[in-house]
């Protein structure tokens, strides 16, 4: 079970970390850092940052939950407010990193916040073709 749990983390931080690389590269004239450590220390205060975003993002989400809202509503808005914690924990994470300076910090958090929309989505669609293959086409859950 440790060598399963430390897997997973290695793969998150991983891939934290070629997204950080990614908005870093893509907004190359707005961010500056002292040095490849400063990127490991962005991925290493991603995850608390991201978890004071969660934070403030809770109630919402739990607002949402006890609602009577329609179910495609629901959805829709649990996805905004994902892309909305993930751009708070962006900025939150370029105010406290040691070493970086970013000029205009939305708008790496929000290339960021869209970034991990794509993937959401990427990964959504991966789930309903391997759903759609083991049911012999015929998908018996609705989403």
């Amino acid at each position: 079970m440790t060598g399963l749990a430390l897997g997973v983390i290695t793969a998150v931080l991983a891939a934290v970390l070629l997204g950080l690389l990614a908005v870093t590269a893509a907004s190359l004239r707005l961010v500056e850092a002292d040095g490849i450590g400063t990127l490991f220390w962005g991925v290493a205060l991603f995850l608390p940052c991201n978890a004071l975003a969660a934070l403030f993002a809770c109630p919402l989400r739990w607002g949402l939950r006890l609602t009577s809202v329609a179910s495609r509503t629901k959805k829709v808005t649990e996805a905004a407010l994902s892309v909305a914690t993930t751009f708070l924990a962006v900025l939150f994470t370029e105010y406290v990193t040691p070493g970086l300076r970013v000029h205009h910090p939305w708008l790496p958090a929000l290339l960021a916040a869209l970034l991990v929309a794509l993937v959401n989505l990427g990964v959504r669609q991966m789930e309903r073709r391997t759903t759609s293959r083991t049911h012999g086409g015929r998908s018996h859950f609705r989403s």
